[in-house]
């Protein structure tokens, strides 16, 4: 195969303009680097590709069948340069994100409608688990980078950028029963008293945050080995709702129905410290454009 691509555009060229001077105005280079290129490619190909008349030049036979090679060839090449240049002008492409419920539901989902009315050519797909799993999948590459929660181990291969905080708080639901709980600080002994303990089951971000800062606060027992462990925060807000316990939750989950009287916050004497929405990339594989773009987008650059 002739390494030099570029021969093959001056052998299309001659070809289409019927002339060796014209060629290489088209092409803005001069007559003899042209002449000289269709006599290397004759030479490397062992084969005469035109003909030299007075008219002008001509395809020979074996020139003939050439053409039709080069330019389809050709054609392609610059077709999938386009291509590339769609991509790169985020006019196409993939974009692959990892999530948990909670960044998807209280964050991401407002960067995703925005980025998609802006560049709806871009294909997004979604994966949906709980952070050491979406972790996983960007380390085995299945996903090109992801939104989770604190706590993570320190990783070398990963860069973690923090991109909005989160707050932890103790919920009630709003009735004569846990009255005593609302607008004052309340102990961890006093909440474990005589109170139905609800949270998330073990294996998730939340309630490894959560039992790291109960163990730094010698908290009851009865915290690490609750009534009730759930798997999704949604069914421990119906759970409070419903007066069956009290429970550790991220503020989100709870605004809309403390702000509907429906629940309340308890008051601790040691709140939760404050943690944070964290978004993750491989440090050794480039990203795309759009990847980039939308993560500059979240992290304002």
């Amino acid at each position: 195969m002739i390494d030099n691509l570029t021969l093959y555009k001056f052998f299309l060229q001659v070809a289409k303009s019927g002339s060796i001077s014209s060629a290489a105005r088209q092409l803005y280079v001069t007559q003899p680097a042209v002449s000289s290129g269709i006599m290397q490619l004759e030479s490397a190909l062992n084969a005469k590709l035109f003909f030299r008349t007075s008219r002008g030049i001509t395809l020979t036979p074996e020139g003939e069948l050439l053409y039709e090679y080069v330019n389809s060839g050709l054609s392609f090449l610059e077709a999938g340069e386009d291509k590339l240049r769609d991509i790169s002008g985020l006019n196409g492409g993939l974009m692959r994100i990892g999530a948990s419920d909670m960044t998807l539901k209280f964050f991401l989902l407002d960067h995703i409608e925005s980025f998609n009315s802006k560049y709806p050519n871009v294909k997004l797909t979604v994966s949906n688990n709980p952070t050491p799993q979406t972790i996983k999948s960007l380390k085995n590459g299945q996903i090109d980078f992801c939104v989770i929660s604190d706590p993570v181990e320190r990783d070398d291969d990963v860069t973690f950028v923090p991109v909005r905080p989160i707050r932890d708080i103790v919920i009630c639901k709003n009735s004569k029963r846990y009255e005593h709980l609302v607008n004052r600080g309340v102990d961890f002994e006093e909440l474990a008293k005589n109170n139905t303990l609800v949270m998330l089951e073990r294996g998730t971000s939340t309630r490894s945050y959560i039992n790291n800062f109960l163990h730094e606060q010698e908290a009851p027992n009865k915290f690490f080995e609750p009534e009730i462990e759930l798997a999704q925060s949604d069914l421990i807000l119906e759970f409070v709702k419903r007066g069956l316990g009290v429970a550790f939750i991220v503020e989100d989950f709870a605004k809309e129905a403390i702000e509907a009287g429906v629940i309340s916050e308890v008051k601790l004497r040691n709140p939760v410290p404050t943690r944070k929405f964290l978004l993750g990339y491989l440090n050794k594989i480039p990203l795309s454009a759009a990847a980039k773009k939308f993560i500059a987008e979240i992290t304002g650059g």
